[in-house]
């Protein structure tokens, strides 16, 4: 508690002492010196006027008053009879200083950068349009586990660079290998009984001795030696061994269909070997993992993220005036910033241009807001990608005309 007394006391002091020094400091009153090189202030005399002669008043010292809120130099304004001109020397204030203001020219594409990202820059008079935007991956996928399984073996890490179809996730394959086993043998037993036609050989040749045996009745009963009942059954052993044909011939299509069905099979444990076999559907770098070896996964679970660097979309919002028909098919130009002081440029065109503008309408000056993008290819220096995804860029677009 009294240290704040104390604080409160001292302001108050200060305070006090600053308004008695700008109240005095309005009321001082400096008198002129009366020769050049004189720097001495004199008191004014006190005569009177009927016996101070013309000569004492030209020789009478001037009063000047100084106004001390002005910063620049003071100028005299003469109280008494109009005198000769005295040299005044400026005096600073000493409450105000001046600091000389120095200007640092403005670098468009520094300024440009500063912007947020999509931001639609101010057009130039030769009427290019500009945007801030960044980098962005046009091949960028969450990789995920397509079946549940336990991580056997994982073959890349955070920043490793894959080929297309390169095996990157192992997932525990034992039961489809086991299945696919099983299909194989099952699908070339099925082969070998569609291509096995002896039943249907061994039925045409029953068809021919039971026609033979019932052509031979068929003479005895004629001459009446043989029995109705005797030629009877042979007729019916005939018309058997006729509908066998078929009947193995239907059991020989029944096989040949078998195939298909264990081929569909043998595809289909194909299919899940695949499944646990998780390949990169492009070449890329693996921008991180999400999984460890000997992970449980589910079906649908993110393992690790892959990103190809091999082509960026630069994607911003540009404001027209014009038809947007003017910027499909544009000519564009990246720029994009490197490090030290190093700006990469980009030629290219506009892949994209927003069926709608964004926004309720035409603004005032009858302006309209569209999202476009560019496409453009990264560059490698030392074998190593130069771009990254993410980095700042500003582009400009040339409107056809």
């Amino acid at each position: 508690m009294t240290q704040r007394v104390l604080i409160a006391l001292s302001f108050m002091v200060m305070a006090i002492s600053i308004g008695g020094y700008v109240w005095q400091a309005k009321k001082i009153a400096v008198r002129a010196p009366t020769q050049m090189g004189d720097s001495s202030v004199a008191a004014a005399p006190t005569q009177s006027p009927s016996t101070t002669g013309i000569g004492d008043q030209a020789d009478a010292p001037r009063l000047i008053q100084i106004d001390r809120n002005q910063s620049e130099a003071v100028v005299p304004t003469p109280i008494g009879p109009a005198q000769p001109s005295v040299p005044v020397i400026p005096i600073q204030n000493p409450l105000v200083q001046t600091t000389p203001v120095q200007t640092t020219p403005v670098n468009p594409l520094q300024s440009a950068l500063q912007a947020p990202p999509g931001t639609p820059l101010n057009s130039t008079q030769d009427g290019v349009l500009r945007y801030k935007a960044i980098l962005s991956f046009v091949n960028d996928i969450k990789v995920v586990a397509q079946t549940d399984g336990i991580i056997l073996d994982i073959l890349v890490d955070e920043g490793s660079l894959v080929a297309k179809d390169t095996t990157m996730i192992q997932i525990d394959n034992r039961l489809a290998n086991a299945e696919k086993e099983v299909a194989v043998k099952e699908l070339e037993s099925a082969k070998l009984k569609a291509e096995d036609d002896s039943q249907i050989r061994f039925s045409a040749a029953s068809y021919e001795v039971a026609s033979s045996v019932f052509n031979r009745s068929q003479d005895l009963y004629v001459k009446g030696v043989e029995p109705r009942d005797d030629w009877e059954k042979k007729q019916l052993e005939k018309i058997k061994a006729g509908f066998q044909i078929d009947v193995s011939k239907r059991e020989q299509m029944i096989n040949q269909a078998a195939v298909g069905v264990n081929t569909a099979k043998l595809n289909a444990s194909l299919v899940q070997l695949e499944l646990r076999t998780i390949k990169a559907p492009f070449s890329g770098v693996v921008a991180s993992m999400q999984k460890e070896r000997y992970d449980w996964v589910k079906a649908g679970e993110e393992v690790l993220r892959l990103v190809s660097l091999d082509k960026f979309r630069v994607k911003g919002t540009v404001r027209i005036a014009d038809s947007p028909n003017a910027l499909e098919g544009a000519k564009a130009r990246v720029l994009i910033p490197v490090g030290a002081g190093k700006v990469e440029q980009i030629d290219g065109i506009v892949g994209f241009v927003s069926p709608e503008s964004q926004g309720t309408g035409a603004r005032n000056d009858g302006t309209q807001d569209y999202t476009v993008w560019v496409e453009i290819p990264n560059r490698q220096v030392d074998g190593k990608y130069l771009f990254r995804g993410t980095m700042d860029a500003v582009v400009e677009i040339t409107p056809n005309r």
